[in-house]
């Protein structure tokens, strides 16, 4: 009876492992499909701001960036906001009740004070305390948002969706340094869109390592150290090969939360951020994706390749597990939530292949993983371990992880996704994340994949706890 368990178990990670295998070069051939469209399609950065600025027709867009306990890096983020080249954009920035001196910041620095403003709760959030603008032109577009603390992102979320006036509006996290030429790239997929675009996402790269000043990104570099080199790598594979492979078959299944656009009227209608999702950013777009669906509505969604937004990542070991754990309560949540959508060609592709992947090959990987570590613990006192067939399977999986490393790092020279301060520096220090990688980041991954679900299992009472700010390196004077 064991051997048969046996047997079928060392099939079963097999046949797992090859499909996993088969879904990665598809994706990597999809987001290369995406890319010479887009080098067809898609003109570069002056021709698209010539087209939409002198366009009446270029609709305005609201930029609303939740704050709590931010003061490290909230000038430098609404700088980065208000250097937005756009026509016709606002600023909203939502104080979730800092307890630190975030809003008395804000208010010294921009000159605010409050002023009356008709606030239309068209989505759930906590109560809104005041509304501030400045006494100064220069920062006409900013709106600042007082409110009562809700606790997570997504209600200070809320807050400024029931705030904000436009037919689109973008969320953004406070640590995030966005690329001036952003809203135009994102606005470009609407505008020539065939279909009601519901959301456009953005590459999003990490900041850690990078030299910023006045909110601009000066110099792009990929950090010299572990942790955020290691996300790099995971940002860039996230970004360049899965997110832009999806999107070649309008099958996106996340805009991330930290820079993404969507159709005001659509996501209202969708009930906007759910306040207690750890995963508030892929739960609201699969809610408006159902909407569109069960109204029988065409839509689109889109991805720009070119990196957008740069964002503060976890420098240390603690906040990084305190991250991961969430995202992987989040994940839970979604398989729970959105379980309707698996296998439903009623969906679109989202239901027909995005779902049952995010499931199969995302949801179930860390526990698959952890139960074959187990199980090579317990096969190898008694013998029962082919050292040499495990060596050259271990082998053939590392060299293919390292042909999809090498893969975004072409993808990356191909799009010229990122102005990276040297290349062949930066991408030397990719290649020694990538072989670094299966050896210690995806372990810690998976452990930490394996305690979020343990924790959503037992209910474990969760608080969102924001990363503890460093800063970016500003340019020498």
């Amino acid at each position: 009876m064991w051997l048969t368990i046996y047997y079928i178990f060392c099939y079963l990670i097999f046949t797992y492992t090859l499909a996993l295998i088969v879904t990665y070069v598809i994706m990597v051939f999809l987001s290369r499909r995406t890319r010479q469209k887009l080098e067809i399609n898609m003109p570069d950065d002056n021709t698209i701001k010539f087209l939409l600025r002198g366009s009446p027709l270029t609709p305005a867009v609201s930029v609303i960036a939740p704050a709590y306990n931010e003061e490290v890096v909230i000038i430098d983020c609404v700088n980065s906001l208000l250097q937005l080249d756009y026509p016709d954009y606002e600023v909203v920035i939502v104080n979730d009740e800092s307890t630190d001196r975030t809003m008395e910041i804000l208010i010294e620095e921009y000159k605010l004070i409050e002023v009356p403003y008709d606030i239309a709760m068209r989505v759930q959030s906590k109560p809104i305390k005041r509304v501030l603008k400045s006494t100064d032109e220069r920062y006409s577009r900013l709106v600042v948002v007082d409110k009562v603390h809700g606790g997570t992102k997504a209600d200070g979320s809320n807050a400024g969706i029931n705030v904000c006036s436009n037919k689109y509006f973008v969320c953004t996290d406070v640590d995030c340094v966005i690329e001036p030429m952003a809203l135009y790239r994102m606005m470009w997929h609407v505008v020539n869109s065939p279909a009601p675009m519901i959301g456009v996402g953005a590459t999003m790269l990490m900041s850690n390592g990078c030299t910023v000043q006045d909110g601009r990104m000066i110099k792009a570099e990929v950090s010299n150290r572990p942790l955020p080199m290691f996300q790099q790598l995971e940002y860039m594979r996230s970004f360049l090969i899965s997110k832009l492979g999806w999107s070649a078959i309008n099958a996106l299944p996340n805009i991330s939360g930290g820079f993404g656009l969507f159709d005001t009227d659509i996501a209202v209608k969708s009930g906007g951020y759910d306040p207690a999702s750890f995963a508030e950013d892929v739960d609201m777009l699969l809610r408006m994706v159902t909407y569109m669906k069960n109204h029988d509505l065409d839509f689109r969604l889109a991805m720009v390749p070119e990196a957008c937004c740069w964002t503060e990542g976890p420098g240390t070991v603690k906040q990084l597990f305190r991250q991961r754990t969430r995202w992987a309560r989040g994940l839970f949540e979604i398989v729970s939530n959105h379980r309707k959508l698996f296998f439903n060609p009623h969906y679109g592709p989202i239901g027909a292949l995005t779902m049952p992947y995010i499931f199969i090959f995302e949801f179930l990987a860390p526990i698959l993983e952890m139960l074959g570590f187990l199980f090579m613990l317990w096969l190898t006192p008694t013998g029962g371990v082919n050292w040499r067939s495990a060596f050259v399977v271990f082998c053939m999986i590392y060299l293919f992880c390292l042909f999809i490393s090498t893969a975004v790092i072409y993808n990356d020279y191909k799009i010229k996704a990122v102005n990276w301060s040297s290349k062949r520096m930066n991408y030397l220090k990719l290649m020694v994340a990538s072989i670094l990688e299966p050896f210690v980041y995806h372990p810690f991954q998976t452990v930490c994949s394996n305690i979020g679900y343990l924790r959503f299992i037992r209910n474990t009472r969760a608080v969102w706890t924001p990363i503890q700010r460093q800063g970016f390196k500003k340019k020498d004077q």
